[in-house]
């Protein structure tokens, strides 16, 4: 459970959290924080996204409506450049919109709200 509170967290655990931890596990979160964190920044696996969904997608193209404003515009690598303007939806590859799901300035639609 505490690596994936590190994952979740991205090595700061929530005080509240904090609060129930024993000693030894304060101490095994800053160890494999640390441990983690090495690895993320050098050598060969410091390209992959540590914070993404550990299984894969279930459709490779998703729907999703820009909620926050500010964001312009993003290149795609199958789509090209799309502009990201608030209330607009659009049918985009999960793997380049999926970091913007998860700050909350996209939403994923169901089938219901699709176009």
């Amino acid at each position: 459970k505490l690596r994936a509170l590190r994952g979740k967290t991205s090595g700061t655990p929530p005080p509240a959290t904090k609060f129930v931890l024993s000693e030894a596990e304060v101490d095994f979160f800053n160890e494999y924080d640390k441990l983690a964190s090495r690895h993320a920044l050098g050598g060969p696996l410091a390209s992959l996204d540590w914070n993404a969904d550990q299984n894969p997608p279930e459709e490779n193209f998703i729907q999703v409506r820009v909620v926050q404003s500010g964001l312009g515009r993003i290149e795609t690598e199958m789509c090209g450049t799309v502009e990201l303007e608030v209330g607009s939806m659009h049918y985009l590859p999960r793997g380049d919109v999926e970091h913007l799901i998860r700050s909350g300035a996209l939403v994923q639609l169901s089938g219901e709200e699709s176009f």
